[in-house]
């Protein structure tokens, strides 16, 4: 968003002056400055919306390990140790915030019940059977479930069966960021959108509408909009929308969340009975990129059908809620976290492809490790590119 001359408020201020700037107050940028609380530097976190105003207040709340694809796939492109080693990072993810929020009195509906994977096809199943023993063997709690457990235990018909993933969890992910940054200690600047970041020979200044901030380090935790800020991003993480549909409260039918499809459709029953369904992107992957707010209709329509197709009993179930949310899908897949190439005040936290509520909290750890010890996090370092 441009600026007017009328409009900027900043010359009126003198200018903040921190140590750490981190723009974006979702789960990543939320998560470094915790996990920076301890570490006596001065931290702002600022955002052009509100907190959770992005993908991670629009998220379906999935808390899971791995990464957006099956892991035999991941493993066949990375390598088994990667791919093991980015399970076990998203699996300290869940413990991590187990052991240092939830048991800290933070209220924001957690429950680890695993979630489930199921097929739309026996292509799929075959595909999730090899995935579930892939990961047996490597000491992962998962099993199978045949077509019939599904419709018994789920209620949802037209599956040819899946994989239960013990481990997973949920959550609503707005109050878990917000519990996160209220418990970081950091300065808080919402709707301060930056529209100029400037090298000074003392550090950065960024410049928003409101006010200027001087800092010795700023973090882009931006995911999804990182592009608008800086270009080294333009080729590596990719703005790419989604959308999800909420029913009105029905009577408690669903134990656990559960993707479909090669994870690309997924639903979940919220803790008030209503049942969420998103995805259904690949129906218009050319049309759903970039950051605009947007409901797509054949989308929409597809999410409906969904709900019909596979909960019978829920036809005529009302819609209350719409919405779309813009994702950050990185090149490879993997979040990228560390420092801009060639800088030392510049560092990221971003590119979570659809997983960021799985592996935010775990990521603002690895980046604030890399700006307090020098500890480059493993295969998600911004070094790879």
């Amino acid at each position: 968003m441009t600026v007017s001359y009328w409009q900027d408020q900043a010359p009126d201020t003198a200018p903040l002056t921190v140590d750490v700037a981190i723009i974006g107050a979702g789960i990543a940028g939320a998560s470094t400055a915790w996990w920076l609380k301890d570490s006596g530097l001065s931290v702002a976190v600022l955002d052009r919306g509100d907190v959770a105003s992005g993908a991670s207040g629009r998220n379906a709340g999935f808390v899971t390990c791995g990464s957006v694809e099956h892991f035999s796939r991941q493993a066949a492109q990375h390598g088994e140790q990667q791919a093991i080693d980015l399970w076990r990072m998203s699996q300290d993810n869940l413990a991590l915030i187990e052991k240092h929020l939830i048991a800290d009195g933070l209220e924001c509906a957690f429950k680890r019940g695993g979630t489930y994977s199921l097929a739309g096809s026996e292509h799929e199943m075959s595909e999730l059977r090899k995935t579930a023993e892939h990961l047996q063997k490597l000491g992962v709690d998962v099993s199978t479930v045949d077509a019939a457990t599904v419709c018994d235990s789920l209620h949802a018909e037209g599956f040819f069966g899946g994989v239960l993933y013990h481990d997973d969890g949920e959550v609503h992910p707005a109050k878990l960021v917000r519990g996160i940054l209220a418990r970081s200690g950091a300065q808080v600047l919402t709707h301060h959108e930056v529209r100029s970041i400037e090298t000074r020979k003392e550090g950065v200044r960024l410049h928003t509408r409101m006010r200027r901030i001087d800092a010795g380090v700023v973090v882009f935790a931006t995911n999804g909009y990182s592009a608008d800020l800086h270009p080294w991003f333009a080729d590596k993480i990719y703005p790419t929308r989604g959308q999800i549909i909420v029913t009105e409260p029905v009577a408690p039918f669903l134990p656990a969340p559960c993707y479909a499809n090669f994870v690309l459709d997924y639903f979940r029953q919220l803790p008030d009975g209503r049942v969420l369904i998103g995805g259904f992107r690949q129906l218009a992957k050319e049309l759903e990129v970039g950051t605009a707010d947007v409901i797509n209709p054949t989308i929409n329509q597809a999410l409906e059908d969904f709900l019909r197709r596979h909960f019978p009993g829920l036809a005529e179930t009302r819609i209350d809620y719409r919405w779309s949310g813009t994702m950050g899908f990185s090149r490879d897949g993997l979040p990228i976290i560390g420092a801009l190439p060639g800088r030392t005040d510049l560092y990221c936290v971003a590119g979570f492809t659809g997983h960021g509520i799985g592996w935010g909290f775990k990521a603002g750890q690895l980046l604030a490790r890399l700006l307090m010890e020098g500890e480059t996090p493993p295969h998600v370092s911004t070094r790879r590119f």
